[in-house]
C-alpha cells in the first residue's frame, strides 16, 4: 500500500465537520472468529501434504474513506495452523511497514492448542530493521506468540495506520510464504463531493475468474480459495515477480477514463519526453561546456567516453547518506530546474545527471535520450500493465555511428559501457517523438569476474602459509565499490577480509595488505593479503593430503535441497578463475596430483580444473563461469549436480609422501 502517495485535499472546517460525524477510524475488536473443531484436530495440509504450516484464513480490508481526517488504514486478520517444530516459527511474527508513512496499531494475538484451551499474546512488540532474501530492508513490528507448538493454531490481527491527507495506491498481495485455504480482501475508496478520485485495478499472477467485485457502495471485495504459497528459496527472482496481487490505483486528474495501453503509454512518453527537453533546453550552456570537454580528432566513442566521464564528476545526491535536518539546513542546497544549474551547482539527483548526459550528447551532435527501465532487483516490465511504477529506473541511449549504447553516468561507481547489473537484460522505453520500448542488452560473463592469485608454502604439519591477491572486474568491481562507499579505510579493511576468509576453511586468517584502484571505477579493483590457513593438508602416516584448491564454492549451499519451488535466478553472469601454486614441505614429494577435469553442461555453466607439477610445486588451475540469469525450475537437478561436480573436484586430493619413504619404495 505505500508505492504511490496523492494529496488529497482537506477543505474548510464544514467539510471535516462532515468526516467527523462518521466516527473514528475502527479499533480491533474484542471479539474472534470461531475456530471449527476439525480445524483444531487438523494433522497435515491435504491440499499440500508434508507443508510446515498453512493459512486457514485471512482478512484484509483497505479503508480509505477516513483519508483526509483521519488516514487511511488497513486492518489485517491472520489464522494459521502449525504441523511441525519448523511451522512453529510461524510464531515470530514481523509485520513490515515503511515509518514515512505508516505505523502498526492494535496488535492483537493469540496460541490455540488441538484441546483448545488459549494463551493471550500480553508480551512486548519490538520495532527493527528487518532485510530480506532480496536484500530490501524494512521496519518491522516484531513480537512472538506464546507457547507455538506442532498442532497449535495461532492468530493476530493489526492496523496498519497512514498519514491523513494522503491518498495512496494499494494493492492486496494475495499469495504469501503460505497455502493459503481462504482469503478476503475488500477496499473502501475514498470519495468526496469536492474531488474525484476513481479507483482502478489491475491483476497479476491471477486466473480471470479471481478477480475483484464492485459493490453497490463503491467497494471492491474479493475471496479467494486454496492459494500455494511462495516459498523463500536461495537464488529466486523477486518474490513481486513470483506473489498473486491485486493493484489498485488512481489514474492522473488528466487521464482519460478508458485508455488502450497504446494510447496511455503515449500519453506517458510524451510528458516525460516534454520534462528531458525542458531540463535540457540550455544549448549554448551546453555547446560551450561540451567545447571543453572533447577534442574535433576525437573518435565519435571517445568523445562519448569524455562526456561520461565529465558527468561523473557531478556530485549524485542520490548516493550520499542521509543527511540530518541540521545538516540540509547548513549546507542549504538548492533545487536544480535545468542542466545550466547542474554544472553550475555541481550537484544533482541521479536522474538529472543523466538529463545532463543527453543533453551533452545532443550538443556533441549525437542522437541521445532518457530510458526508462524496469530494475530487475525488484520487477519486470509488463507494458499491459500501464504500470509506469515498474520502470522505476533511468538510464541513456546515444547512438554513435551504427552502435547503440546504454550507459547509466549517475552510476558513479560504474565506468563506460558497463550498466549496473539490475539495470541490463531488461525491458524500458526510450523517450521521444513516439513510444518504442527496447530491450536492455544482456552482459558476457566476462563482464563480472573474480580472479585469484594465491602462493602457498605448506610446513610439515599441514599449515599452509602465503599470499593472496584478488583481482575484481566490472560488476565485481563496481558492486564492492558501491556496497563499501561509506566504509572508511578501517571498514574496507574489515569488510575485504572477512570476505576471504568466508572462501576459505575454519580457521583460516587473513591480514589485508593493500587496496589498489579504489576510487579508479575503470580499474580492476586488486586486494592484496596475507593469509594462514592451519591444517589444508592432512597428515596420514608418512602420506599428506592436500585438496586441489583451496576454496569452498559458496554457490553449493543454495542448492542443498533436492526440491525446488521457484526459477533459478543468477543477478548476472560471471566467471571465477584461480591459480593457486602449492610449494611442499621439505622432506616431501608430489605422488600423484588430480586428473584434468572439465565439465561443461551447456551454455548455462562450465567448470574446468588442471594441475601440473613443477619441482617441488603443484600449480592448480581453476575456471568457473555462469552464463546467464533466469532458468526454469524444471533446470534445478541440472544445476545441483553441475555444483555438486564441482564441489567434489574441488576436493580431489594432491597426495605428498615423505622423501624417505618414497626413496625406500
Amino acid at each position: 500500500m505505500n508505492r504511490t502517495i496523492r494529496s488529497a485535499c482537506i477543505f474548510g472546517a464544514i467539510c471535516v465537520c462532515f468526516w467527523l460525524s462518521l466516527g473514528p477510524a475502527l479499533k480491533a475488536g474484542d471479539t474472534w472468529l470461531p475456530i471449527p473443531p476439525e480445524d483444531l484436530a487438523m494433522k497435515d495440509n491435504p491440499a499440500s501434504p508434508g507443508a510446515n504450516a498453512m493459512i486457514l484464513y485471512r482478512e484484509s480490508t483497505v479503508n480509505e474513506k477516513l483519508a483526509v481526517v483521519d488516514g487511511p488504514f488497513i486492518k489485517e486478520y491472520v489464522r494459521i495452523k502449525v504441523f511441525t517444530q519448523q511451522g512453529a516459527s510461524e510464531g515470530d511474527v514481523q509485520i513490515s511497514f515503511f515509518k514515512e508513512s505508516s505505523d502498526i496499531k492494535d496488535i492483537q494475538a493469540r496460541t490455540i492448542h488441538p484441546d483448545g484451551s488459549i494463551v493471550n499474546f500480553d508480551g512486548k512488540v519490538f520495532e527493527k530493521v528487518v532485510v530480506r532474501r532480496s536484500g530490501l530492508k524494512f521496519l518491522a513490528k516484531t513480537f512472538t506468540l506464546p507457547d507455538v507448538q506442532p498442532g497449535s493454531i495461532i492468530e493476530y490481527r493489526y492496523r496498519q495506520q497512514f498519514k491523513p491527507a494522503h491518498v495512496y495506491d494499494e494493492e492486496w498481495t494475495i499469495s504469501g510464504e503460505l497455502f493459503t485455504r481462504e482469503a478476503r480482501f475488500a477496499i473502501i475508496p475514498y470519495h468526496s463531493d469536492y474531488e474525484n478520485l476513481p479507483l482502478y485495478f489491475r491483476m497479476f499472477a491471477l486466473p480471470a475468474a479471481d478477480k475483484p467485485e464492485l459493490q453497490s457502495d463503491g467497494s471492491y471485495t474479493m475471496t479467494v480459495h486454496n492459494v500455494p504459497g511462495v516459498e523463500d528459496e536461495p537464488l529466486m527472482p523477486p518474490r513481486r515477480l513470483l506473489e498473486a496481487r491485486v493493484e489498485f490505483f488512481h489514474r492522473d486528474a488528466d487521464a482519460p477514463e478508458a485508455e488502450t495501453m497504446e494510447q496511455f503509454w503515449a500519453r506517458t512518453d510524451k510528458k516525460w519526453n516534454g520534462n528531458l527537453d525542458h531540463f535540457v533546453n540550455k544549448k549554448s550552456v551546453l555547446e560551450r561546456e561540451v567545447s571543453q570537454i572533447v577534442s574535433a580528432n576525437d573518435s565519435p566513442e571517445m568523445k562519448l567516453r569524455k562526456i561520461y566521464a565529465r558527468v561523473q564528476q557531478v556530485r549524485n545526491l542520490w548516493v550520499e547518506p542521509e543527511r540530518t535536518a541540521q545538516e540540509q539546513k547548513e549546507e542549504a542546497l538548492k533545487k536544480n530546474s535545468n542542466v545550466e544549474d547542474v554544472l553550475s551547482r555541481n550537484y544533482g539527483t541521479g536522474p538529472q545527471i543523466n538529463f545532463l548526459f543527453v543533453g551533452l550528447a545532443r550538443a556533441a551532435g549525437f542522437e541521445a535520450s532518457e530510458v526508462y527501465v524496469a530494475p530487475r532487483n525488484s520487477n519486470f516490465f509488463f507494458p499491459k500493465m500501464q504500470d509506469t511504477s515498474q520502470l522505476a529506473a533511468d538510464i541513456v541511449w546515444v547512438k554513435a555511428g551504427a552502435r547503440d549504447y546504454y550507459l547509466d553516468p549517475a552510476a558513479r561507481y560504474y565506468p563506460f559501457g558497463l550498466l549496473p547489473w539490475y539495470e541490463s537484460e531488461t525491458k524500458g522505453l526510450r523517450v521521444g517523438k513516439q513510444v518504442d520500448f527496447v530491450d536492455i542488452p544482456k552482459e558476457a560473463s566476462s563482464d563480472a569476474t573474480t580472479s585469484r592469485l594465491v602462493d602457498l608454502t605448506i610446513d610439515s604439519e599441514g599449515n599452509a602459509t602465503g599470499n593472496i591477491q584478488v583481482e575484481f572486474t566490472g560488476q565485481r568491481a563496481a558492486g564492492r565499490r558501491e556496497a563499501d562507499r561509506n566504509e572508511d579505510q578501517t571498514g574496507r579493511k574489515k569488510e575485504f577480509e572477512d570476505l576471504i576468509r568466508g572462501w576459505l576453511s575454519s580457521g583460516a586468517t587473513i591480514e589485508l595488505a593493500d587496496v589498489k584502484n579504489w576510487d579508479d571505477n575503470a580499474a580492476p579493483l586488486v586486494i592484496d593479503a596475507t593469509v594462514k590457513i592451519p591444517g589444508l593438508g592432512t597428515p596420514m602416516g608418512r602420506r599428506m593430503l592436500v585438496p586441489a584448491t583451496i576454496f569452498q564454492a559458496y554457490q553449493v549451499a543454495s542448492f542443498e535441497t533436492a526440491k525446488r519451488s521457484n526459477p533459478v535466478y543468477f543477478s548476472f553472469p560471471y566467471e571465477e578463475t584461480d591459480d593457486v601454486k602449492l610449494h611442499v614441505p621439505a622432506g616431501f614429494k608430489i605422488e600423484t596430483i588430480p586428473a584434468s577435469k572439465k565439465v561443461s553442461p551447456g551454455a548455462a555453466v562450465s567448470y574446468d580444473l588442471s594441475a601440473a607439477q613443477e619441482q617441488a610445486a603443484i600449480e592448480v588451475k581453476r575456471h568457473l563461469a555462469v552464463g546467464g540469469c533466469l532458468y526454469s525450475a524444471q533446470s534445478y537437478g541440472a544445476f545441483r549436480a553441475f555444483f555438486d561436480t564441482v564441489k567434489s573436484d574441488d576436493e580431489s586430493q594432491i597426495v605428498l609422501q615423505n622423501a624417505e619413504t618414497a626413496k625406500n619404495n
